[in-house]
């Protein structure tokens, strides 16, 4: 069996847990990722918002057209994936369940994938400055100095997937919603539910900087949001219901299922499950709806939200 995820990243940061896939023994079906909890109420800053500093501007010079447009491909490519994954569920060999998995993989990423070992296959995925769209420069000048700030090479979030777009049109709408920005109140609520519907699918994530001996260096900041329920920590919004996804496509691809094309097609039946999550969101409150905000949210939620505020 063949796991080998390429990236070219020098530090191999751990902090990019969002493009981690699961582990490769077996593909797993759908399920809820269990993260750590965040401390006890009491031990709690007072709830506030935390200082957002994304080291990263990809998509905020986007026109509203622009994003608006980005947001129904998003919407589009996995409508079209949840498709092609539930056409996998009765697949007539584990070839078969394989090229959707593959297909699913470009929706996410853009990424391919190659022949591995056996009927096993090895995943690409876009290198850090690709996927964070930064050049290295954004540091301290000896970190530039040693690793180089050269361009991402692929700067289109039409050539990066879903995650890509979302990323892109997350950056424009946190142009609406910063402290001080010259947009409309009105434009600003609704810019928070479309953020946080596109959030829960792509993550929470966004890349910022730490501080290592005398140097900054880039770190992937979870969230701003520092009051947010235990609820959240310990669901699998933090980091994105997308990653689910590619996680469990991921493993379809690198699983030596032999000739057990119904173990296969169960494994697409979860990837099924967890792409339809991305397109439908989550009751989370048990109230009968999906609402545009926090762990509830998915790209239908996003969708309406920016047409009912004119986005």
């Amino acid at each position: 069996m063949v796991f080998s995820t390429r990236t070219d990243h020098p530090l191999a940061l751990a902090a990019f847990v969002a493009l981690v896939a699961a582990s490769p023994a077996a593909a797993q079906t759908a399920q809820t990722e269990s993260h750590a909890a965040t401390p006890t109420a009491a031990a709690k800053p007072a709830a506030r918002e935390a200082s957002r500093n994304p080291k990263s501007v990809f998509g905020a010079s986007l026109t509203k057209a622009e994003a608006r447009a980005l947001l129904g491909e998003m919407q589009q490519l996995t409508e079209q994936a949840l498709a092609t994954s539930k056409a996998a569920e009765g697949a007539a060999s584990v070839a078969d369940v394989k090229t959707a998995a593959g297909k699913v993989l470009q929706a996410v990423w853009g990424n391919a994938t190659a022949p591995g070992d056996g009927n096993t296959a090895e995943i690409t995925v876009p290198g850090w400055k690709e996927r964070w769209q930064v050049t290295g420069a954004e540091w301290s000048p000896a970190y530039a100095k040693r690793l180089g700030t050269l361009p991402p090479k692929i700067t289109d979030p039409r050539q990066l997937g879903v995650m890509g777009r979302g990323r892109a049109v997350r950056g424009r709408l946190w142009t609406l919603t910063k402290a001080g920005s010259p947009t409309m109140l009105a434009d600003t609520v609704g810019a928070g539910q479309v953020t946080a519907s596109i959030s829960n699918v792509i993550g929470w994530t966004y890349v910022a900087e730490g501080l290592k001996g005398n140097e900054m260096q880039p770190r992937i900041s979870l969230t701003y949001l520092w009051d947010a329920p235990d609820e959240f920590w310990q669901s699998s919004s933090d980091t994105g219901w997308l990653d689910e996804v590619f996680a469990q496509a991921s493993n379809i691809l690198k699983t030596d299922y032999g000739t057990d094309v119904a173990e296969a097609r169960k494994h697409a039946a979860g990837m099924s499950e967890l792409l339809t999550k991305v397109l439908n969101g989550v009751d989370a409150d048990k109230n009968g709806t999906v609402e545009p905000r926090m762990m509830e949210g998915g790209l239908n939620a996003a969708v309406r939200a920016a047409g009912s505020e004119g986005f």
